[in-house]
C-alpha cells in the first residue's frame, strides 16, 4: 500500500504539518504586520510631545499638569492667571489641536526647538528653549508667518 502525507512518528502518530491556507499561518503573519507597523510608524518625538503637552495646557487655562517642565525662573509665570488665561482664550479661539510637529533648523542653538501647530481654524507656531537641565526656559505661540501674508 502506498502512503500518501507524511510518515506517522515512533509512535505511530501523524506528524502535523502547517498548510499554506491554515489560519496559524495567517494569523502569525498578521502580527508580525501589525508589531511591524507599530514600531515603524511615525511617533511624537519627546520635544513634540511636550509642546503638545503644554499647548493643551494653555488651552485647557491649567498649567498645573507642566508646570515641573519648567525652570524655576519660569514657573513663578505660570501662576499669572490673568497672563495664562489671555493667552487661553487666543488658542481656544483656535479649534482644537490637531497636531504638532517640530521643524528645527538644523543650525539652530543647542536647546532650541521649533514647531508648527495646526488647529481646526489656523497654523501658529511654537518656539521652545530648553535649559541644560532639559526644562523650559522659554515658551512662545504665535500666528505663524505665512497667516500674516
Amino acid at each position: 500500500m502506498k502512503q500518501i502525507g507524511p510518515a506517522p512518528a515512533a509512535g505511530g502518530a501523524p506528524v502535523a504539518v502547517a498548510r499554506r491556507g491554515s489560519p496559524t499561518v495567517w494569523i502569525v503573519l498578521l502580527v508580525v504586520l501589525v508589531a511591524g507597523w507599530l514600531l515603524l510608524r511615525p511617533h511624537e518625538n519627546k520635544a513634540e510631545r511636550l509642546a503638545t503637552d503644554v499647548t493643551k495646557a494653555i488651552q485647557q487655562n491649567n498649567m498645573q499638569p507642566v508646570e515641573k517642565e519648567f525652570n524655576a525662573l519660569r514657573r513663578p509665570e505660570l501662576e499669572n492667571r490673568a497672563k495664562v488665561g489671555r493667552l487661553s482664550d487666543q488658542v481656544v479661539a483656535l479649534g482644537a489641536l490637531k497636531s504638532i510637529k517640530e521643524d528645527t533648523p538644523k543650525d539652530a542653538p543647542a536647546g532650541y526647538h521649533h514647531f508648527v501647530a495646526q488647529f481646526d481654524k489656523a497654523t501658529w507656531v511654537e518656539d521652545i528653549t530648553l535649559d541644560s537641565d532639559g526644562k523650559i526656559s522659554a515658551f512662545h505661540i504665535h500666528p505663524s508667518d505665512d497667516a500674516n501674508k
